[in-house]
């Protein structure tokens, strides 16, 4: 039987975030519509929280402990104090040194204004759990449990350490029960997203993959339980740390940890493979699909271990480029904010801004600060720093080039190259993203000779009003429908407006057409994304093959992680000399394809489509460049 999904209407700004208010780490649901027993007040058109900084300082649930607990000491010295702790250095004076008056660059403060911070909050995570629960009821314990392992790492592994608060019941497959969202909407160590001590509690089980018999990926992490002296290991990446201060204040004992330092930690979470369902039978079918693999990218790339541009995940990811690798700072302070000069000074120093792609994310945040109840913990403008971190990172990744340009008879030709300097295919990750390239032309006397792949105010392309018809988005498709009518084949050559480049992946389901349902992906329609430096198309696993590009010699030619577009255009007679061509090369966080692909019941996908109307997902410029023809 077929399913008919309705599209949840829009809610007006003042109930966008609630629920989400509620799952923020400033709000405890009571079940009564009130918050930490104080009622917003009826009148108000916004949700006007009264909360305190205590809201952050949850109870110690298990081997877990609030990430503000952990901020009490991993903090920066008070300003002004020398030596100065965790404050950015004055680079006039000297760069491998904090500066007293610097700005505060400790762990807390930065994770704090993070995607990981949020990775419980996020509207678009949730939207996505409870559509895809919604589609498949039968299997929505373990569909929730699954993604709550990396969304609230901290409140399931505890829930499957003690048996508190797991649910079972015919949609749940596993056998000692599965954690559900409407229990971690309403407690704290779930929505802290991930914090502190869910990462630094990864055992080293992730270096070799023990008790993993397929490898280290979809939440294959291992946190201990206390021993039976109730003691707790915690782990960083530093020789020799000073155990007694944590000790005495939270009950941790540090030990080094190699794996704080190695990408295969993050692999646990950010390598994703997910069950396969049969689009006609609604079951599984025994397979996996690989919806996100930047680690066997990464592997397989210049940057990788064999590489000879080794870099970790860490090392791009929790950097910020003032702070240089002999930058040395001893990383806490005592309870007090005093400086202890009998502890070490540490360095590199891992900054823990966490840096990705997600700017849509993070200004939303910001936008809904109040609602969310993150007044006490996030300062106006940190959520929007964040989002411009971000924006500059996304800068660095990629660059284009021009070559071969030339004007014979009524052709306009030239060349556009995109390089991928990142350590993974470009866009990477979970498959709403995706990057094109823009390009307009004009005369000397400025009029338009040609122009495509330019964005409107809501960040769309004139081909998504085709790609999201509801044909192209419907759950199931009718016998017949071709598929590739719903997104942009893989461009090669422009010639035409219609012809922008697209980098993208398009999901296929069972019955080899395109789905935006997550668990229904079964096969790559098409992978065009510009594999990393390195990349061998030939020898890399199937898994992260490209797919649909055609015939195009110059796609990674060489391994150069690259893509060469040719532009051969017709021009008017009367056209004026010189020409003047500008292009850019956007990237989008959530195309709208998945956007409206979107459908349920569930408010959390009412609350995902007020949050877009405010604030579209920005077509980010990731690139540009611009040249003149004679």
């Amino acid at each position: 039987m077929k399913r008919h999904f309705r599209k949840v209407d829009r809610l007006p700004r003042s109930a966008v975030f609630a629920t989400l208010f509620l799952a923020a780490c400033g709000g405890g649901g009571s079940g009564d519509g009130t918050v930490d027993g104080t009622a917003p007040d009826s009148d108000d058109e916004t949700l006007q929280p009264s909360l305190t900084d205590e809201v952050a300082h949850w109870s110690p649930t298990g081997v877990f402990l609030a990430a503000a607990d952990c901020g009490q000491c991993h903090t920066a010295s008070v300003p002004g104090d020398s030596p100065a702790v965790l404050r950015m250095p004055d680079l006039q004076v000297s760069a491998n040194e904090p500066s007293p008056d610097g700005a505060d660059i400790s762990p807390f403060f930065d994770w704090k204004s993070t995607v990981m911070a949020n990775a419980f909050t996020d509207p678009y995570f949730r939207a996505n759990m409870a559509h895809e629960a919604e589609t498949f009821p039968h299997l929505a314990g373990f569909i929730e449990d699954k993604c709550l392992t990396c969304h609230s790492p901290m409140a399931r592994t505890h829930a499957h350490q003690t048996g508190v608060s797991l649910e079972q019941d015919a949609s749940c497959l596993l056998n000692d029960g599965c954690y559900r969202a409407e229990s971690a909407v309403e407690e704290p160590p779930a929505r802290e997203g991930v914090s502190c001590t869910a990462c630094h509690q990864i055992t080293d089980s992730v270096l070799d993959g023990s008790g993993y018999p397929d490898g280290v990926h979809s939440g294959h992490y291992d946190i201990a339980a206390a021993d039976e002296a109730g003691a707790f290991t915690i782990y960083g990446p530093y020789q020799s740390p000073s155990g007694n201060a944590m000790q005495n204040r939270v009950g941790f004992t540090p030990q080094y940890g190699l794996q704080m330092a190695d990408s295969r930690q993050c692999a646990s979470c950010h390598e994703l493979y997910t069950p396969t369902i049969d689009v006609a039978t609604d079951q599984p079918d025994g397979e996996d699909f690989p919806e996100q693999t930047p680690y066997t990218e990464w592997l397989n790339s210049d940057f990788g271990p064999q590489g000879s541009q080794t870099t970790s995940c860490q090392q791009c990811h929790m950097a910020r480029p003032e702070v240089s690798d002999s930058f040395l700072t001893r990383i806490a302070v005592r309870p007090d904010g005093s400086v202890n000069l009998g502890w070490p000074e540490r360095s590199p120093y891992f900054s823990h801004v966490m840096v990705g792609g997600n700017t849509w994310l993070l200004e939303t945040l910001e936008l809904f600060r109040g609602e969310l109840g993150r007044e006490t913990i996030n300062a106006e403008g940190e959520f929007t720093a964040a989002a411009d971190r971000t924006r500059a990172f996304l800068k660095t990744a990629a660059s284009l080039t021009s070559a071969n340009a030339g004007i014979t008879g009524n052709q306009l030709a030239f060349d556009l190259t995109i390089h991928n300097h990142s350590g993974h295919k470009l866009p990477t990750s979970f498959p709403a993203r995706r990057m094109w390239l823009a390009t307009r032309v004009t005369d000397a006397a400025g009029n338009v000779v040609f122009e495509n792949g330019f964005p409107d105010d809501d960040h769309r392309l004139q081909l998504d009003e085709t790609f999201t018809s509801e044909a192209c988005l419907a759950a199931k498709k009718p016998a017949g429908f071709e598929s590739s009518v719903c997104y942009q084949p893989h461009i090669n050559r422009v010639t035409a407006s219609e012809d922008i480049p697209v980098y993208e992946v398009v999901l296929g389901a069972t019955d080899d057409e395109i789905t935006h349902i997550l668990l229904y992906a079964a096969e790559r329609l098409k992978d065009n994304r510009i594999p990393p430096v390195g990349f061998d198309d030939a020898t890399v696993p199937e898994d992260i093959r490209p797919r649909g590009i055609g015939t195009d010699p110059d796609f990674n030619a060489g391994q150069l992680g690259q893509d060469t577009v040719a532009y051969r255009l017709a021009v008017p007679d009367s056209v004026s000399l010189p020409l003047s061509v500008e292009s850019t090369l956007y990237y989008q966080s959530i195309k709208p394809t998945f956007i409206d692909g979107l459908h349920g019941e569930h408010p959390w996908v009412g609350e995902f489509a007020g949050a877009v109307e405010a604030n579209p997902p920005k077509a980010e410029t990731v690139t540009s460049i611009s040249f003149q023809v004679q």
